[in-house]
């Protein structure tokens, strides 16, 4: 089940066109606020909405309501809930309510609503990213600044705990044999790279105390089998807090991807070797802050900002680990290790001038590097606005939270022998833009925004170059794979390229709009969905290439099917309307 605590909205320009509309079927009005979202992905699961003071579950199915209470219904020790964690395959909803020394954690089933228990032992618990959930085992893993607890979720009876981990577990992986590897952050998270971001915080909670743990527990008992310090923050985006961190456990390694590569024996928990990379936040950060869209919204100052994505994630193949090494903007390799010794096989020449690599790709005999192109930017801005007032015009400005694009330059493309390392042929055709580029069996297809071009693996010779103006889908933004074609997504629409020609199949024209990613996953089974800023949704059959849309309340919250047939609509109501939720057929 995903669980959306509803704080930001995205901030689109909005043009006017239309197809069908997507067909309706249920719709049903809640008596509540929705500060707090779980939608289940399939039509056998349920979902929730809550306010602070009151939650309403319902089956996805039919939209049946199972039941509506108030939180002081459910236990008279809370009166308002701070959070609410679903978890969907244990068929229970955990409720925090947050109070200095005196937390209460409350968990209930959530098909019936019947408290199960009550608890003030869990202080500090700030959010959900202080739980986790053990799904084999029916026991979930609380971590706090001071400790961490096992407790067996249905009846809150403490398997374990132990004050040798302490801090939010920031990732983890299972071993398959009772343990459990874990890394810690610190109790805020790092939000990413800001350009103005309140630094003495962070570095005041870097004094306090904290120690970077990465720990593999025994989970039967508690014991901490190793330690391990690590290096570096863990860093969340800023919206979406998404954390930008993942471990492996591999051939006998933990493999640890946090700005690099970093290996350490399973057993042990010594480091073995590694390779980290510096994206040099000040210079690119600046230089991002100048070329970042967030499509039209007019005069708008950043008051932080998060780019990702700038460094491509190292590739691990046939036992080998290709890693980007960024030194700096004036010395960047791709490197070739050997994943049993750390050795390095092979440097390649440098990358001059790269302000990003955002994209490393291995196939075959070839390697593949994107040189900048788009990037994700999340950022908390400041927009002007002028407002009607008792005397006339009155200005002011209203801060919002906002997700778009920068375009990072240089851009290229360039191909290297992955025996060897030596450059093959390198492309500048799209130094005036990129969106993104995939592999294509022997093919590189990327994009200029403007163009498709097909390029020859082996050689960088191109195969085609596309006009995209016949499309009528304004610039591109992205591109990827489906069956057989290239899905272009432009600012106001989609089209289908076939990938072997180049040649224009279908395309529809829509608002200006971006797609809706979860996890980064854009297409559901045979669908893709687009909002525009004012909330207004088109979903395309990627057959077709028709959509049919549905325009919502500004600021409503959608959420697709696992097999992308029908979608999940919350608009929120006020004092003159109701909230209610909306479940609509895409086909």
């Amino acid at each position: 089940m995903k669980n959306v605590f509803i704080l930001f909205s995205f901030f689109l320009a909005v043009a006017a066109y239309g197809q069908d509309e997507m067909s309706t079927l249920y719709q049903f009005e809640v008596p509540h606020k929705f500060e707090h979202i779980a939608y289940g992905e399939t039509d056998l699961s349920t979902s929730y909405v809550a306010s602070s003071k009151e939650i309403t579950v319902f089956q996805n199915k039919d939209g049946k309501v199972l039941w509506n209470k108030k939180f002081n219904e459910i236990t008279d020790q809370i009166k308002k809930v701070d959070d609410l964690f679903a978890v969907g395959e244990a068929g229970l909803i955990f409720i925090f309510d947050r109070k200095v020394g005196k937390d209460k954690m409350v968990c209930i089933e959530e098909v019936t609503g019947k408290l199960l228990w009550v608890s003030d032992k869990f202080q500090d618990v700030d959010s959900q990213d202080n739980l986790v959930f053990l799904k084999d085992s029916e026991e979930i893993l609380i971590t706090t600044k001071n400790d961490a607890s096992l407790i067996r979720m249905r009846t809150g009876e403490l398997v374990w705990r132990t004050d040798k981990f302490k801090g939010i577990t920031a990732d983890y992986v299972l071993g398959g044999d009772g343990s459990i590897v874990l890394i810690n952050m610190r109790e805020a998270g790092a939000v990413g790279k800001f350009l103005f971001g309140d630094f003495a915080t962070l570095a005041k909670k870097a004094a306090s105390g904290f120690k970077n743990q990465l720990v593999r527990v025994n989970l039967n008992t508690g014991e901490v089998i190793w330690e391990q310090a690590y290096r570096g923050i863990v860093e969340q985006k800023l919206l979406t807090r998404e954390r930008l961190v993942d471990m492996k456990i591999k051939d006998g390694k933990l493999l640890l991807f946090m700005k690099g590569l970093h290996t350490f024996d399973y057993t042990t928990g010594q480091p073995l070797w590694s390779v980290a990379y510096d994206e040099t936040p000040n210079e690119i950060m600046n230089y991002v802050k100048g070329q970042v869209k967030f499509g039209s919204l007019g005069m708008a100052k950043v008051q932080q900002l998060g780019a990702y994505g700038l460094v491509a994630d190292p590739v691990i193949i046939n036992g080998f680990a290709y890693i980007l090494d960024v030194k700096d903007k004036r010395h960047q390799f791709v490197k070739k290790y050997d994943m049993q010794t750390g050795k390095m096989v092979w440097q390649s020449p440098e990358i001059s001038d790269a302000r990003a690599i955002p994209g490393l790709y291995v196939t075959g005999d070839k390697v593949v590097i994107q040189v900048g192109g788009t990037v994700e930017v999340q950022a908390i801005i400041t927009q002007s606005r002028v407002g009607a007032g008792l005397s006339g015009n009155s200005q002011g400005s209203v801060e919002k939270a906002v997700s778009g694009v920068a375009e990072v330059k240089p851009m290229n493309v360039q191909c290297f022998d992955a025996t060897t390392g030596k450059q093959l042929w390198e492309s500048d055709k799209m130094k005036k833009g990129m969106t993104n580029l995939y592999l294509d069996n022997n093919n590189v297809i990327v994009c200029s925004g403007k163009a498709l071009y097909s390029m020859d693996l082996a050689s960088g010779k191109e195969n085609y170059e596309v006009p995209l103006k016949p499309d009528n889908i304004s610039d591109a933004s992205l591109i990827l794979p489906y069956n057989e074609d290239v899905i272009v997504v432009g600012e106001k629409g989609v089209s289908a390229h076939n990938s072997t020609t180049g040649s224009l199949r279908a395309s529809s024209r829509y608002k200006f709009s971006t797609p809706i990613r979860v996890g980064g996953q854009v297409v559901f089974g045979t669908h893709m969905a687009l909002v525009t800023s004012g909330s207004d949704y088109a979903v395309y059959d990627l057959t077709s290439m028709k959509y049919k849309n549905y325009d919502a309340r500004s600021g409503a919250s959608a959420f697709f099917s696992d097999d992308g047939k029908s979608i999940m609509i919350f608009e929120e109501g006020g004092l003159v309307r109701k909230s209610k939720i909306t479940k609509l057929g895409t086909e």
